[in-house]
């Protein structure tokens, strides 16, 4: 593969990856989530949410889990819109709240009960719950978590983590805000809040040992962690613009040192390998080169080439219309003997081959799939050996260095592009994601014509240009060898127009056939039934997937918000 095409195939992955199908979109987002926890003296929480909601199209509402954590339980839930009461339907913490809307904004408000939502220790109370997780599908706009403690305090230690670590403020009152902003799916954002105990009078003790110094040293835990991230976060940011810019200038650099190699090879290719007079010299087999110098050639195209030139080396001879015989199996190459073993041996009855051996490969029965499965087989290891006397003939090489290069700085990108995630550098995430995917398929990829691939290819270009011009004047009546390459590679390449080769009758006698005219009929007769075959082939193979995930918040809790 070229250098453009394995940039090609990066950008589009990255674009893929970073602009997913906009069919697979959202068609409505939650603009706003407000959520307000009332702490009760009995260690109940009563808790409203206000979810806003723009619609694009027709829905009948709204879903909303709540999974209550352990040893806990969700009731009296409740929904309305503008004191207006709504149906819920749901069990088992997934619940839908209908409210027909189209193409509007809907702000729905709910209400419910978290019974033992608050854990009570011999010197604290805590609040400890996650109102959705990572098995949230929705992402959420400008999110709000208060909560109110049931008398004013100033014994507060409050905390949030992941989404929500560092996000919280206390007032003067006790009550504690937990902005979060912008939230995406996927996303677990506990909250932790510790109060006085003396504060739950009526609630049950969850245990005799005391909380203060769990909370206090998990804070702390928290807040060195919040700096540590703030210090990484502007660190990478400084050093993120420095490291995406020397990645492009090394994409760069790769592209002129490729550049001037191609133009070097391509200039000695010129001079090492001359245009030639007529049909260029035979350095691989026919079948080889036409898979080589015709940018997306047909296999059937190759077949019909391959089979063409057996006939011309007298491997083979014809028998009838539509018949062929082996005369010898001492072949010149391997993909040769190859071709021989896959249509007469493994269709034919060993001598001979008849393109109707070929219709056990139609039809549904097991029969049909088993001969489908031989002709898989067959024309694999003929194909394998086309590809090795390409490669036998260093078509390509050269460049390793900046390839090894060019791999190992791809990967190594890797590390700080973790980094970049893991501390909030997105943007320079997604950034440096195109110079990486660009440099290690590069080095995978990249492999370079050398001087006689480059020469091979100029050759027969310029011939395959000049074939649809050939006239009567360049043709002998006796067909020579060179003449018979040329006519089967204008057939395999179809660049040979045979109407204007039966425009040669004129010039001779009535009823005589040009030599020319031999491999014409062949040619097409073989293409057509190739192609059938390959067609059948094609029609028996079947595909399947699947795939699954899972998740939770603290204590098994959690939950999420869309809708229906």
């Amino acid at each position: 593969m070229d250098v453009k095409k394995a940039m090609l195939s990066a950008v589009m992955l990255v674009v893929l990856i970073v602009f997913p199908n906009p069919a697979f979109a959202e068609d409505f987002t939650i603009k706003d989530f407000k959520i307000d926890a009332q702490l009760e003296t009995d260690g109940n929480v009563q808790v409203k949410e206000r979810l806003t909601y723009e619609f694009d199209g027709s829905f009948n509402g709204i879903t909303r889990d709540i999974y209550p954590k352990e040893d806990s339980k969700i009731s009296d839930l409740h929904a309305d819109e503008n004191g207006k009461p709504l149906k819920i339907e749901g069990n088992g913490g997934s619940y839908k709240i209908y409210r027909k809307a189209k193409d509007e904004n809907v702000t729905i408000e709910l209400s419910y009960t978290i019974e033992g939502g608050v854990e009570k220790y011999s010197d604290m109370a805590q609040f400890y719950w996650p109102f959705f997780d990572d098995r949230n599908e929705t992402d959420f706009g400008n999110v709000m978590i208060t909560v109110r403690p049931p008398e004013v305090t100033d014994d507060v230690i409050a905390m949030g983590y992941d989404a929500a670590r560092g996000s919280e403020k206390t007032d003067k009152e006790g009550t504690v805000v937990f902005n979060l902003g912008k939230i995406s799916a996927g996303t677990n954002a506990d909250v932790r809040i510790g109060f006085d105990e003396a504060l739950f009078s009526e609630a049950v003790r969850t245990s005799d040992k005391k909380i203060r110094p769990v909370l206090e040293k998990e804070q702390q835990s928290l807040i060195a962690a919040q700096a540590r991230y703030d210090k990484m976060h502007k660190l990478s940011g400084t050093v993120a613009p420095y490291l995406f810019g020397g990645a492009v200038l090394l994409l760069l650099l790769i592209g002129v040192y490729t550049m001037r190699l191609q133009n070097k090879r391509r200039e000695q290719a010129v001079l090492d390998y001359p245009e030639a007079y007529f049909v260029p010299e035979a350095i691989m087999s026919l079948p080889s080169t036409l898979r080589y110098t015709v940018p997306h050639v047909g296999s059937t195209q190759v077949q019909t080439t391959a089979l063409l030139d057996l006939l011309r080396k007298g491997y083979i001879k014809k028998e009838g219309e539509d018949a062929f015989r082996v005369v010898s199996r001492d072949t010149e190459y391997e993909h040769e003997r190859l071709l021989i073993e896959w249509l007469f041996d493994g269709f034919g009855d060993g001598q001979t081959f008849s393109y109707s051996n070929l219709d056990v490969l139609e039809g549904d029965k097991l029969s049909a799939q088993q001969e489908v499965n031989k002709y898989n087989t067959l024309q694999s290891a003929w194909e394998k050996s086309i590809r090795e006397e390409i490669d036998n003939n260093h078509m390509k090489g050269g460049g390793k260095g900046v390839r090894v290069l060019s791999v190992i700085v791809g990967f190594l990108l890797i590390a700080p592009m973790i980094v970049f995630g893991i501390y909030g550098q997105t943007m320079w995430l997604l950034f440096l994601i195109i110079p990486s995917l660009i440099l290690v398929l590069f080095g995978l990829l990249y492999a370079p014509k050398t001087v006689k691939g480059l020469g091979i290819q100029y050759q027969w270009d310029a011939f395959r240009k000049r074939l649809p011009d050939v006239s009567a004047t360049d043709l002998n009546d006796q067909l020579d060898d060179e003449q018979k390459r040329a006519v089967i590679f204008g057939i395999g390449t179809k660049t040979w127009d045979e109407k204007k080769m039966e425009d040669l009758n004129s010039i001779y006698e009535r009823g005589y056939v040009p030599p020319i005219m031999y491999y014409f009929p062949i040619g097409t007769l073989a293409y057509s039934q190739l192609n059938r075959a390959d067609s059948a082939v094609a029609a028996s193979t079947t595909s399947s997937s699947s795939s699954s995930s899972s998740g939770g918040g603290v204590g098994g809790g959690g939950g999420g918000a869309g809708a229906f």
